[in-house]
């Protein structure tokens, strides 16, 4: 009788420790505050496109609505504000542009993504540096997202600024087939549509938003809606240990985050590769450094894409590092 009784806890115990990762992820998932999520993205090179493709939060028991917004931040905001998304991934800069006007619709909680935004000119344009810009007809221009934002740097540099150029209001998966055809001469864009049309022979890329900034421009982060996260806290610190997850899968196994990249938004293997190998975006720490996006605020409040009264308390206030602390042990 004790023989058997201690058979049967061996392999209740052997039962407990060889439990799936699925099943161990939905165990904890049943701890939480709630399993239900709605989140908003690009279908871009970023660590939530990745966390969608590979279904880590379906696996561990998360319902999950995805939205995807083609037309950036400012309708993501609206969405957010409304209470129609608890989380969002978007451009840092174009975080702060929309957060300079609308105080209190976000918080930033995590980086992730650096670089990211690149300007693309056709071969045909004989466009070779920002200076051949000028009169020439240029995609991407929308008010309040980073291309923009990282464009008037550029511009501003070669003493030029929007009105000196023709610019056009497109999304990123329209601009490599209209580049293509002739429609602009040039793109100030971002992964994997700088890619696609650099790897398809129609345009050479002129310059990225790192090498325009001088220093790493912070490219990506992760939002949440200030009342989601104040009654789920659990929720976001449990959402940010997979985007951690899928910054390490860039670093450490970046084959096998390309080919999911690749098939989660929709291009192809070569695009997606071809963006990390030539640092058009790079994968980054989640922990939001206060001090850069600081400077990177200055920046964008120097070149009149934001007006703050005090940078350092508005970057104070969007910024919540507390999520990705307890994720990244800091």
């Amino acid at each position: 009788m004790k023989t058997s009784l201690i058979m049967a806890a061996l392999a209740a115990s052997v039962s407990a420790s060889a439990m799936s990762p699925a099943h161990a992820a939905s165990a904890n998932a049943a701890k939480l505050s709630t399993h239900k999520l709605s989140i908003g993205m690009f279908p871009a090179l970023r660590p939530l496109a990745l966390v969608r493709a590979e279904h880590w939060l379906e696996d561990a028991g998360y319902d999950v609505e995805w939205h995807e917004f083609i037309n950036g931040i400012p309708p993501e905001s609206a969405a957010m504000a409304a209470g129609s998304i608890d989380f969002g991934e978007a451009d840092t800069s174009g975080i702060e542009q929309v957060a300079a006007r609308s105080p209190g619709v976000m918080w930033y909680i995590a980086n992730g993504a650096s670089n990211y935004v690149a300007l693309v000119a056709t071969k045909e344009s004989g466009i070779k540096s920002v200076a051949d810009l000028k009169g020439r007809k240029v995609a991407g221009v929308s008010p309040n997202t980073a291309p923009t934002a990282v464009l008037q740097m550029a511009l501003k540099k070669a003493d030029l600024t929007l009105k000196d150029i023709k610019g056009f209001s497109t999304s990123g998966p329209t601009e490599p087939a209209a580049l293509e055809r002739g429609a602009f001469d040039a793109a100030i864009t971002y992964v994997p549509y700088s890619a696609e049309t650099i790897t398809a022979g129609t345009s050479v890329l002129i310059t990225t938003a790192s090498d325009i900034y001088g220093k790493t421009w912070p490219g990506g982060g992760v939002i949440v809606r200030p009342d989601f996260a104040k009654a789920h806290p659990d929720v976001v610190v449990d959402l940010l240990r997979f985007v951690a997850r899928a910054e390490a899968l860039l670093k450490n196994k970046p084959d096998k985050a390309y080919k999911a990249l690749a098939k989660g938004t929709k291009t192809s293997l070569e695009n997606v590769t071809y963006s990390y190998k030539n640092k058009l975006v790079e994968p980054t720490d989640i922990f939001p450094d206060k001090d850069a996006l600081k400077a990177q605020a200055a920046v964008l409040e120097k070149y009149g894409a934001i007006k703050v009264p005090d940078v350092s308390a508005f970057i104070d206030g969007l910024v919540h590092p507390e999520f990705a602390a307890k994720v990244a042990d800091k």
